[in-house]
C-alpha cells in the first residue's frame, strides 16, 4: 500500500463525498433559477478540470438534448468579431481558482454577456476565477498537497453532475462505498502489477466514463512518467490501435452499460496484435478480468475509474522509485501565458 501524499489524498475522497455531496446538490439546485433561459452551455477547464469538462459534455447533452461547448482558451487571445454570448452559461472548473487562462476566458465570455459559474476550492474572493464569476460553487474538499489532483477531481465530477441536473446524493454514497472496497481488496495493486514495465498505457472507456479514462492517462504521465493516453473505445479502432505493440498495455473499462460490440471489436483487435490488455467491469460483467464494485448510476462510474487509477499510479510510482507528490517540471498551479 503506497504511503505517498498522493495516495493519502486519494483515500480521503470517500469522506469528501459523504460530507459534501448534499451541499453540492443543494447549491446546484439553488443556481437553477439564475441559469434559466440560457440555452447554451459552455464548459471551461484545463488538465484534470478539462477532463471533468469532457465528462460533463455527456451529462449536459443527455439532460438537455444539446451538445455543450468545450471552450478553448486560445480563442480569448484572438482578434475575433464581438459575438453575443448572452444565451450562454459558463461552468468554469479550476481547483485552485488561479489558472490564468481559465480566469481570462471566463472574464472574456462574461464581457460578452455570458453568465459565469465558478467551480473551485478557492476560498478567497480575490482568486482569479472567483473574481470573474457571477456565482461560485466551492468544492470544500480541502487542500491538495500533491501535484497530481485526486479528491478534487472526483469532487468536480460530482459537482458537474449536479449542475447538469442529476441527483447525486445516492450515487455519492454508493461511490464512496465502492472506493473503500476497491482499496480494501487491493485492486489498485493488482492493476499496477499488470501495468508494471509497460512502454505505454492506453485507457479506454465510453460515454461519460471517457472523462475517467482521460484523467487516468494524465495521472500516469504526471505521477509515474509513463507515456499514456485515453480514448473512447469506439475511437480507438479509428487509428490509435495501429501504434499498439506487445510492449504496451491497454486498460479497457467495460462497466458503462455501453454496447458490448465495441468492446468485443477492440479485444479481438488487441488479441490479433498480441497487445496485453485487461478488462475492468462490474462484479456481474462476464468479460471483466478485474471485477470492480460499481455504483448503480452509470455516470458515477467515471469517478470509480479515476479513483482506481489514482491509487494504481501511486503504487506504480513506489515500484519505480518515483516521488508522485512532486515533479521537477510541474507545479500545483499552472500559469498559462
Amino acid at each position: 500500500m503506497s504511503g505517498s501524499i498522493m495516495a493519502s489524498e486519494a483515500r480521503s475522497t470517500p469522506a469528501v463525498l459523504r460530507s459534501e455531496a448534499t451541499r453540492w446538490q443543494h447549491e446546484a439546485r439553488a443556481l437553477q433559477h439564475h441559469l434559466a433561459g440560457r440555452s447554451t452551455t459552455v464548459l471551461l477547464g484545463r488538465g484534470s478540470s478539462g477532463n471533468v469538462c469532457t465528462f460533463a459534455t455527456y451529462l449536459f447533452a443527455l439532460h438537455s438534448g444539446r451538445q455543450p461547448i468545450e471552450f478553448r482558451p486560445w480563442l480569448a487571445t484572438q482578434e475575433l468579431p464581438r459575438a453575443d454570448w448572452s444565451d450562454a452559461v459558463v461552468h468554469a472548473f479550476s481547483y485552485s481558482g488561479q489558472s490564468t487562462d481559465i480566469a481570462a476566458s471566463a472574464q472574456w465570455l462574461r464581457a460578452r454577456g455570458a453568465l459565469v459559474v465558478a467551480v473551485t476550492a478557492a476560498e478567497r474572493d480575490d482568486a482569479h476565477l472567483v473574481s470573474a464569476a457571477h456565482h461560485v460553487l466551492r468544492l470544500g474538499c480541502g487542500p491538495e498537497r500533491a501535484v497530481p489532483a485526486t479528491k478534487s477531481v472526483v469532487a468536480q465530477l460530482f459537482v458537474a453532475a449536479a449542475l447538469a441536473g442529476l441527483d447525486i446524493t445516492v450515487a455519492a454514497g454508493q461511490t464512496a462505498e465502492c472506493m473503500m472496497r476497491i482499496d480494501a481488496d487491493a485492486i489498485p495493486k493488482r492493476l499496477a502489477a499488470f501495468l508494471a514495465g509497460a512502454r505505454t498505457v492506453t485507457w479506454l472507456a465510453r460515454g461519460p466514463s471517457i472523462g475517467g479514462a482521460l484523467d487516468a492517462a494524465l495521472k500516469m504521465q504526471e505521477s509515474v512518467g509513463i507515456p499514456a493516453s485515453g480514448y473512447s473505445t469506439a475511437e480507438y479502432l479509428h487509428g490509435p490501435i495501429a501504434a499498439a505493440s506487445p510492449q504496451d498495455r491497454v486498460v479497457l473499462f467495460t462497466g458503462t452499460d455501453e454496447p458490448m460490440e465495441s468492446n468485443q471489436a477492440v479485444t479481438t483487435a488487441l488479441l490479433a496484435r498480441g497487445v496485453p490488455f485487461i478488462s475492468l467491469g462490474g462484479e456481474h460483467t462476464p468479460e471483466a478480468q478485474l471485477a470492480l464494485p460499481l455504483p448503480d448510476a452509470p455516470w458515477a462510474r467515471a469517478a470509480v475509474l479515476a479513483y482506481l487509477a489514482q491509487l494504481t499510479c501511486a503504487d506504480l510510482a513506489e515500484q519505480y522509485g518515483v516521488n508522485p507528490d512532486e515533479h521537477p517540471s510541474l507545479r500545483k498551479v499552472t500559469q498559462t501565458l
